[in-house]
């Protein structure tokens, strides 16, 4: 198995801070994606380096590859990470995702936002998804397609979603 050192992923945000290249700000996002999967240290070591702001700032491109790359690793980020969702809702990744969401037209980056807002999601985030107008395009991602049941959810617990009281998915 690979090692991410913390220097790795200091330097992978500070170039996706730091840098006008969109190239490298989706390298470095996929990156940090491909890092941080099934792997809760890493992904604290990437929250702690400033990497989920970092990741906002490139889902901002206007470069396809940048805003999936951004997106498809603030997903991974928030996957099964309670500290990294609560980090999330201070970010308002919901909504930033939504936006991005709602932007764009290009297929893998609704489907990466999808699926970050699907991690995140709980009962209380309701009224905000409602409010952002995104259950339509939620339910018709494959990845988010079963965003009702996660809103019936106390927690965004992956456990709580696949529960029997939820039916087996």
């Amino acid at each position: 198995a690979a090692v991410v050192t913390d220097a790795t992923i200091r330097t992978l945000t500070e170039v996706m801070r730091q840098s006008s290249d969109t190239f490298l700000h989706a390298s470095a996002a996929g990156c940090l994606s491909e890092c941080c999967i099934r792997n809760p240290a890493v992904k604290s070591q990437i929250a702690t380096a400033g990497g989920m702001l970092a990741l906002l700032q490139v889902c901002e491109n206007e470069d396809m590859a940048s805003q999936k790359l951004g997106a498809c690793a603030l997903c991974n980020l928030v996957a099964n990470h309670p500290a990294n969702k609560r980090l999330g809702a201070k970010l308002h990744l919901i909504r930033e995702m939504g936006n991005l969401l709602k932007k764009t037209q290009v297929m893998e980056v609704q489907c990466a936002a999808a699926s970050c807002i699907f991690n995140l999601a709980c009962k209380s985030d309701t009224d905000e998804i409602r409010a952002l107008e995104l259950l339509p395009t939620l339910r018709k991602i494959k990845s988010s397609r079963l965003i009702d049941v996660k809103l019936q959810c106390v927690t965004s617990s992956v456990g709580e979603a696949n529960s029997p009281a939820f039916g087996t998915f």
